[in-house]
């Protein structure tokens, strides 16, 4: 069996998705999966902002990308969380990164983890495939 680290550190609509979608993929192969989130990206496994990332685009921008991925069938991020979560994908929160956004652990999504950079090298050295976003 596999493992696969993946680190996001940018709250981009994209970045996400493609975070999801890997993590996903690897757990269809049975890989064990750590999602370490850092920086900005903190905001989006929270209760409030689950799965929602402020794209750096404006208004009419931001309504044509959420069309456009109605249109192909895209599932919103919030529903691959869940689904990432429920098939065993391990979430990791960077307290750090919780600190400076003023963001209380208690407003974590449930089953996401704090973490700091100890565990995440310790992970990444001992994984098959590091990605970072």
């Amino acid at each position: 069996m596999g493992k696969l680290t993946i680190l996001l550190a940018d709250n981009s609509m994209d970045k996400l998705y493609h975070g999801l979608v890997l993590a996903l993929d690897a757990r269809s192969l049975d890989w064990a999966v750590k999602f370490f989130v850092t920086s900005q990206a903190v905001a989006i496994f929270t209760k409030e902002n689950k799965g929602k990332s402020k794209l750096k685009l404006g208004f009419l921008a931001k309504l044509f990308v959420k069309a456009e991925m109605k249109r192909m069938g895209l599932p919103d991020p919030s529903v691959l969380i869940d689904e990432a979560i429920k098939e065993g994908v391990e979430f990791y929160v960077d307290e750090v990164g919780l600190k400076i956004a003023h963001i209380g652990r208690g407003d974590l999504l449930e089953n996401v983890k704090l973490s700091g950079g100890i565990t995440f090298l310790k992970e990444a050295q001992d994984s098959d495939v590091v990605v970072t976003l």
